[in-house]
């Protein structure tokens, strides 16, 4: 991003300020730009600090820190580098960030209607911050505390609590909002502290929910020193408030360092600060500079004290989400409008489904709900304007008549476009418990195993049977994973395609459906969602292609996401409420758990039981297990595990894909995937090339870098006695440690436990390998162009050797450099 404290205006926001009288030039800000006092700042700085925030840690704070201080810091630094995926943060004079904030024209008006207001207040403030920055022994600057700042602010607040400009009416009196102090208050749910709090008045404030705005003070320091330090402590602020008040399109906070106020607001795409002028000054000699900045601070700070709720900050009037609302869908964009009472056609008995929420990116909200009648779920997304709505693909999915979809009652979009992003609605059927919850209940309740198998059964084929035809509608789901198949006890669901991706270009209908209901062009859009194919899903259900970043995906990605669905429904790995991962479950890093399951799903013996699956009841079961491990992982007898580090393309074995899927389906899936083969294969083909989608295409104009691969000499010469890849076990184990044998390396194995898995791999210990060469090891077999580490293309040396989150999501719209993906 640029710093537009040293670049001019756009061509627009030029001519948009000026045509402004010289009054009014002045007091939109043109002011900070010689200021004496106005600090210069590069972004870039503060953002290249704090992507190796987390490593500088220990030398920032030593021993310093409680474990709780520490894990906490760490947590701010991991919110600074997700922040900054998409690149630093844009430094933007006020008048502009009022513009992109779309506020610019009643901005504007303001400047109007109060020139000349400020001169006088600023004078009064005058006094009150000399009395404050000089107290105490005539204190400088440096030696003032924090408190003293926060000290000093709340008199220029209580200055402004009564003060009328003219030209305005009285109800335009910041009395809308009161001040709270929270230094020594903690706020549920986190127990942050933040210096002061804005909330509505008569609003007792105990929890982040009651917030609408935030001051945060530091002591007198240099503005990237600032930045570098506290960047963390205000993220941390504003995912606390966009996490309890889903009615948020960005969230704001003051910041006080020293004299310096700084307004930074938080967008679903990042960030962006901006100077709003000095509150203090040091002696009596600065007095006449400080008025004409203290006129320009008051009356910007004035002008977002009187903006109400739905303008600065919220969707509605309304910090909280309401339990009544009329949905407006007869207009583009829709709207949402808080409702005192409830009424026969509007959503009803409105309550909040809880989810995790990220800094930037996509951002997902999920409420239950009654609408018209029925249960339902009500979901706003946050999303680009150049990615795919959910909604869309619905309509493409109803289009083709896909089986298994949930009714959609309602859908379109709330915010058009702000920053980037849209806000898109959806009312969707209630559709029941994840499949994994249901098959677990039923153990736990005592089915019979034979039910089980049913269920298991019944699911696997559903699902199976969606994927497909989808695919035959040339739409592939990207996030298959426990939450997004259900079941109401009846029939299975297939939910949230909202990672969806279009293989083709959609129909004419369907693209003017898109642009006219969702403006959104689909010109692109193929291209677009393939570039997100390495980024997109959720870790713990990702097929091993996927986790290590193979840029094409093919409905095999798909029906593997199942298979480790399906294995975590029948998993004991959850134990009186703790996670105890098997070995296959165990997320430390996308590449290490991507290279387990190689190794484990080589072994026909212990592949169940490294996936936490014990005893399973009737062959049945055990055998549609085995079906598709040999579906996705063999080549008539040949383990291709290995092979799946670089792009490999799958072939569907009819001999084995009856035993858990319908003929139909089957010849579904062949049709289908023969069809598209065929049709980007032809040289003349009306489609655009650059827009095919390469999951499905044999010949790749540019392959992904080579990773290390099982070559046919080394197949050929493991085919002995007690070597065989389906004979000869690839992981053999004893309690914690195991030893993964890689074909590729002839004799040798690497010994592993579980606390080298949470190292990169190319820091583990590795072994060499005898071929026709020099001994190789693991870390160089590895393409050493392509990153290995685990946080979605770090480096290893930016990735935490910790545990992850099982069910954290790939957040593929954070930035649109697919490089710096961690990966909701």
């Amino acid at each position: 991003m640029t710093n537009s404290s040293r670049e001019p205006d756009t061509p627009t926001q030029s001519s948009r300020h000026g045509g402004r009288s010289s009054v009014q030039q002045e007091l939109a800000g043109s002011w900070r730009e010689g200021s004496v006092n106005q600090p210069r700042h590069n972004p870039e700085s503060h953002s290249q600090n704090s992507v190796n925030t987390t490593s500088n840690l220990q030398a920032r704070y030593g021993d310093r820190l409680s474990p709780k201080e520490w894990e906490r810091e760490e947590y701010r630094c991991k919110l600074v580098e997700e922040l900054h995926r998409g690149g630093p943060g844009e430094e933007i004079k006020f008048p502009s960030l009022m513009d992109e904030l779309g506020l610019g024209d009643k901005y504007l008006a303001y400047l109007n209607e109060t020139t000349g207001s400020f001169d006088q207040l600023a004078n009064e403030v005058s006094s009150v911050c000399s009395v404050v920055s000089t107290r105490d022994h005539q204190k400088s600057r440096a030696s003032l505390a924090e408190k003293d700042y926060v000290e000093g602010f709340k008199h220029v607040l209580d200055k402004l609590s009564t003060f009328s400009p003219n030209g305005l009416p009285p109800d335009h009196l910041p009395t809308r909002y009161a001040y709270m102090d929270c230094q020594n208050k903690a706020l549920e749910p986190s127990n942050l502290k933040p210096d002061l709090v804005f909330s509505l008045v008569d609003t007792t404030v105990s929890h982040m929910k009651d917030v609408h705005l935030i001051l945060e003070a530091k002591g007198h320091m240099e503005r990237d020193t600032a930045y570098e330090k506290h960047l963390g402590q205000l993220a941390d602020y504003a995912l606390k408030l966009k996490t309890v008040q889903p009615m948020r399109k960005f969230v704001p906070v003051l910041f006080l360092y020293g004299y310096q106020l700084d307004l930074v607001v938080f967008t679903h795409g990042g960030y962006y600060f901006t100077c709003i002028g000095t509150t203090l000054y040091e002696d009596e000699n600065e007095r006449g500079i400080f008025d004409i900045m203290a006129r320009n601070t008051l009356r910007d700070l004035w002008f977002i004290l009187i903006l109400p709720l739905c303008e600065f900050g919220h969707i509605i009037n309304s910090l909280s989400m309401p339990r009544s609302a009329q949905l407006n869908t007869t207009t583009t964009p829709g709207s949402l409008v808080p409702l005192p009472t409830s009424r026969g056609s509007d959503l009803q008995g409105i309550k909040r489904i809880n989810r995790k929420v990220h800094i930037t990116g996509r951002c997902t909200y999920l409420f239950r709900a009654s609408y018209e009648g029925k249960e339902v779920v009500f979901k706003l997304t946050w999303l680009r304007t150049n990615r795919l709505p959910e909604g869309a693909v619905y309509k493409v999915l109803e289009d083709g008549n896909v089986p298994n979809l949930p009714t959609i009652f309602a859908s379109g979009i709330l915010v058009k476009d702000f920053c980037g992003h849209r806000l898109e609605y959806l009312v969707i059927e209630y559709c029941g418990e994840s499949i994994v919850d249901h098959i677990r209940n039923m153990r736990k309740n005592g089915a019979f195993a034979s039910e089980v198998a049913d269920m298991i059964k019944t699911c696997t084929r559903s699902v199976i049977h969606t994927l497909a035809a989808a695919l035959r509608s040339n739409v592939l789901h990207r996030d298959v994973l426990p939450g997004n198949i259900t079941t109401d006890g009846t029939r299975v669901f297939v939910i949230d395609w909202g990672c969806a991706k279009l293989t083709a270009l959609p129909s004419a209908g369907q693209a003017a459906d898109m642009l006219s209901r969702w403006g959104f062009d689909s010109s692109g859009v193929v291209r677009k969602e393939s570039e997100k194919d390495p980024f997109t899903g959720t870790q713990m259900y990702m097929s091993i292609p996927t986790l290590f970043k193979i840029s094409k995906r093919s409905i095999f990605n798909e029906i593997e996401s199942l298979f480790y669905v399906v294995l975590d429904s029948l998993s004991d790995r959850i134990r009186d409420g703790r996670s105890e991962d098997a070995l296959g479950f165990a997320l430390y890093n996308e590449s290490n758990l991507a290279m387990v399951r190689i190794g484990i799903l080589g072994d026909d013996q212990r592949y169940l039981s490294n996936f936490g699956v014990g005893l399973i009841g009737p062959s049945e079961l055990k055998n549609i297990l085995d079906a598709m491990r040999k579906f996705l992982f063999f080549e008539g007898d040949l383990y291709i595990g290995g092979q799946l580090q670089d792009f490999y393309e799958r072939k569907v074995d009819s001999s084995v894909a009856t035993r858990f899927m319908n003929q139909a389906t089957l010849n579904l899936l062949t049709e289908t995937l023969a069809q598209q083969h065929a049709a980007q294969s032809m040289p003349s083909s009306p489609v655009d090339s650059t827009t095919l989608d390469p999951s499905t295409m044999a010949i790749n104009s540019q392959p992904d870098p080579p990773r290390w691969q099982i070559p046919p000499t080394a197949i050929a010469a493991s085919s002995g006695e007690g070597s065989g890849l389906v004979n000869r076990p690839l992981l053999s184990h004893a309690d914690d440690s195991f030893e993964l044998v890689m074909p590729v390396f002839g004799t040798a194995t690497t010994s592993l436990n579980r606390g080298s898995l949470e190292r990169p791999i190319n820091e583990q210990a590795t072994s060499s390998a005898s071929l026709s060469g020099p001994a190789v090891s693991i870390a160089e077999q590895s393409n050493p162009a392509a990153p290995t580490g685990g946080a979605g293309g770090l480096a290893p040396s930016d990735v935490l050797s910790r545990k992850r989150n099982p069910d954290e999501k790939m957040d593929d719209d954070s930035t649109e450099e697919p490089s710096n993906k961690r990966r909701h």
